[in-house]
């Protein structure tokens, strides 16, 4: 028996029986793979699939046990490699992350000083870049990990896992009529002028659809790079603005208000992307355990964490400001981890 054998037997059944994809997964002949598996099913003396003429449609019972049997030998030789690399490499190798600005920026660099610590041979590069050019990079090998705000497109060949959750709050002059109100409604906000995150944002992008989803043009009127542009716009009294929670500090804005507006507007995440076939490394494992301890990958499996993003927002009630009650699973986001990442930020663009 060979282990050639049982990596074309776990990759016809994940393939569902597809020989011909299979093939062009594993970058060989759709012949090679009938003869490996001919092999193997001689040797074993028991038929392990199921025929539709000469078309495999599935896996006999003795099959099943044996398919399950092969899939636990290849996680065992990953791992195997995988210590055999730990030994080899030691504490040294490289890990190239991208981020987009300011996400997780806190967070980030507290594990990179920790990993450091622990690994002083680990040679970590950090490339900010804008979120599409993020993805792309890490869709090309170019990157080993990104930390992003959620996408806004299908991943494909990514997994997103959020770790962080923001939500927008509006900040706005002392003496503003907005601060003598009980509630704020999408209509109230629309009647002064505001700013926020220029138009590539994810913030921007939300406050833009909430607007439009109730029927409402957005009063956004100036588009800018930064929390602290955002603020000073605010202080002289040219708009109100939206910025995310944490990143207004009070003490240095004595004159400023925050009006909390969260049932107006769904919550952000920020989280880790990996690609699907990223290679598993020491440094790699080591870092988003420091950077995300309580995130559950099961790395001997592959990466296979749901990541159900993007979700279109939900229509917003002009009267209410709120979106309609949806039931968990259908059109919400993935669940938070437990341990989820939070106040782990800088003030900037998201």
């Amino acid at each position: 028996m060979k282990l050639r054998q049982l990596v074309y037997l776990n990759e016809v059944v994940q393939q569902s029986f597809n020989i011909s994809a299979a093939a062009n997964s594993l970058y060989t002949s759709q012949s090679g793979i009938s003869r490996q598996l001919q092999e193997l099913t001689e040797e074993l003396g028991v038929e392990l699939f199921t025929h539709h003429g000469r078309r495999l449609v599935g896996l006999t019972e003795v099959g099943k046990e044996i398919a399950e049997a092969a899939e636990d030998a290849l996680r065992i030789t990953r791992r195997i490699k995988q210590i055999a690399e730990t030994h080899r490499l030691g504490e040294s190798g490289a890990l190239r992350i991208v981020a987009s600005r300011h996400a997780m920026a806190s967070n980030l660099h507290q594990a990179i000083v920790r990993c450091r610590q622990e690994m002083p041979g680990l040679q970590v590069e950090i490339s900010q870049e804008d979120p599409v050019v993020a993805l792309e990079m890490l869709k090309g090998g170019r990157a080993d990990l990104g930390l992003l705000t959620e996408p806004t497109e299908p991943l494909g060949d990514l997994v997103y896992c959020p770790l962080a959750e923001w939500h927008l709050q509006l900040v706005v002059p002392a003496q503003h009529p907005c601060t003598e109100l009980p509630a704020l409604t999408l209509e109230v906000l629309a009647a002064y002028p505001c700013c926020s995150f220029e138009r590539s944002a994810r913030t921007r992008q939300i406050i833009d659809q909430t607007f439009e989803l109730a029927g409402i043009k957005s009063p956004i009127a100036f588009s800018l790079d930064s929390t602290l542009s955002i603020l000073d716009y605010v202080q002289s009294g040219l708009a109100i603005g939206f910025v995310v929670d944490d990143s207004f500090q009070p003490d240095r804005y004595p004159e400023l208000r925050i009006l909390d507006v969260h049932h107006l507007f769904r919550p952000l995440t920020t989280g880790l992307v990996l690609p699907r076939k990223v290679r598993i490394t020491y440094g790699l494992r080591a870092f988003v355990s420091t950077l995300a301890p309580n995130l559950s990958l099961d790395w001997d499996n592959g990466l296979t964490i749901s990541d159900s993003y993007p979700r279109k927002p939900a229509a917003i009630s002009p009267a209410t400001g709120r979106e309609p009650s949806r039931s968990a699973g259908r059109g919400s986001p993935p669940p938070m981890s437990p341990g989820s990442l939070r106040r782990g930020r800088t003030p900037g663009r998201v």
